[in-house]
């Protein structure tokens, strides 16, 4: 039998991380999420529910999101201690 690996534990899960700093990075610059929708050319639905932590994210939702806040992919994963 293959043994089952556990899954790394992480300080905070991803989709919470993402969502924390998606909010934080549109918050100081002034956006609501219909406003970083349209620059992301995203459904507002996407940023609220991304931001909550609701909704698995694609790939190509990070991309536009990266895009339009003019950030590096990292800061939406980074963790602040």
């Amino acid at each position: 039998p293959i043994p089952v690996k556990e899954k790394p534990q992480l300080p905070v899960p991803l989709r919470s991380l993402l969502g924390m700093n998606l909010f934080r990075l549109r918050t100081e610059r002034g956006w609501t999420q219909e406003d970083l929708a349209d620059e992301a050319d995203l459904h507002r639905t996407y940023i609220s529910k991304d931001e909550k932590g609701t909704r698995t994210v694609s790939v190509e939702t990070v991309e536009c999101v990266v895009a339009a806040l003019e950030i590096d992919v990292r800061e939406l994963f980074f963790v602040d201690k």
